[in-house]
C-alpha cells in the first residue's frame, strides 16, 4: 500500500529547482500524490519571487500545470471535514493568518489520514508552519511532517533506479541552491560593514548584530543569523542594513536545510541508508 504524499510549495518549487533531467518529477508522480489547489496557485505566485534563474522558472512554469492532476479544491477538503471542524483546525493551530497552502494541506493529510486509514507524510520547508501544525498531526495521529531532505531520502530507498551517486549529487546541487541567498546576503552586509564610519564601529549594539550574521553565515549557525537578523528586522535605525536582510524572508529556513543537508553528508559516510536492490 502507497501511504498518501502531500507536498507544499516551498518543496515542489525546492525540488523542481535542481531537477535536470525531470527525474525527481517522475519519481514524485510515481507516488500517492496530492496537493491543495491553494498550493498549486502558491507555486505559481512563487516562482517569480524566489531567487531563481531564468531557466529554472521557464523550467518550473513548464512542469507545475503536470501536478493539476494531483490537486483537490479547497472548498472540496473543506467540505469533506465540514466547516466547523475546518474552524477547529484553525483554532487548534491558532492560525491567526489568512489560508494558506499550510493550513489546506494539513486539513487534506487528516482527509487523507482517515479516508485511506493509513499514517501520511507532509513535506514542507517552511519551519515555522511544520513547528505550528506538528502537535495537530500528534494528536491527530495523522502522520509525519518532513522536509525536502526527508522526501529525498525516502525517494532514494522507494525507487530502485534512485542511485546514491545521484542522491549525493542532488543534495550538493540542493546545498548550492541554499547557500546562494545566505551568501549574497552575508556579501552585502560584509559590503556595508566595510564602509562604516568610525562612530559606527563604536557602535557596540550594531556591530555585534552584524557579527552575528556574518559568523553564522561562515559557521552555518542558524540561532546566529537569526538573532542577527531579527535584531535589524526589529530597529528602528540601521535602515540599510534593514533593507537587506528584509530582501531575504526566507534565510533561516534556508540555513536549517543547509545544515540538514551537512549533517545528512556526514552521515552518509559512516552509515549507509538500508534499500533493497
Amino acid at each position: 500500500m502507497k501511504h498518501p504524499v502531500i507536498l507544499d510549495a516551498c518543496t515542489i518549487i525546492n525540488l523542481l529547482r535542481i531537477d535536470e533531467d525531470e527525474f525527481l518529477f517522475k519519481s514524485l508522480k510515481s507516488l500517492d500524490l496530492n496537493i491543495a489547489h491553494m498550493v498549486y496557485d502558491e507555486v505559481n505566485k512563487n516562482i517569480l519571487r524566489n531567487s531563481l534563474s531564468e531557466e529554472q522558472q521557464e523550467y518550473i512554469k513548464r512542469i507545475v500545470p503536470s501536478f493539476l492532476e494531483f490537486s483537490r479544491p479547497d472548498k472540496t477538503i473543506i467540505k469533506d471535514l465540514s466547516q466547523n471542524y475546518f474552524n477547529s483546525i484553525i483554532k487548534f493551530v491558532q492560525h491567526r493568518k489568512k489560508h494558506n497552502g499550510e493550513l489546506l494541506s494539513s486539513a487534506l493529510s487528516l482527509c487523507l489520514s482517515r479516508k485511506k486509514e493509513c499514517k501520511v507524510y507532509f513535506y514542507t520547508d517552511d519551519f515555522p508552519a511544520k513547528e505550528q501544525f506538528t502537535p495537530f498531526f500528534n494528536y491527530q495521529q495523522i502522520g509525519v511532517i518532513g522536509d525536502s531532505i526527508d522526501l529525498l531520502l525516502f525517494l532514494y530507498w522507494v525507487k530502485s533506479d534512485f542511485k546514491e551517486k545521484r542522491l549525493k549529487k542532488i543534495l550538493q546541487d540542493l546545498k548550492a541552491e541554499y547557500n546562494m541567498p545566505l551568501k549574497e546576503m552575508a556579501d552585502k552586509v560584509q559590503k556595508k560593514k566595510d564602509a562604516f564610519t568610525p562612530r559606527e564601529h563604536k557602535n557596540r549594539a550594531l556591530i555585534e548584530n552584524i557579527d552575528k550574521i556574518l559568523i553564522g553565515y561562515k559557521e552555518i549557525n542558524t540561532d546566529l543569523i537569526t538573532e542577527g537578523v531579527s535584531f535589524f528586522r526589529d530597529s528602528k535605525k540601521y535602515s540599510e542594513i534593514k533593507n537587506i536582510v528584509e530582501k531575504y524572508p526566507n534565510i533561516t529556513q534556508e540555513c536549517e536545510l543547509l545544515l540538514k543537508i551537512q549533517k545528512t553528508f556526514k552521515s552518509l559516510k559512516t552509515y549507509e541508508i538500508f534499500k533493497i536492490a
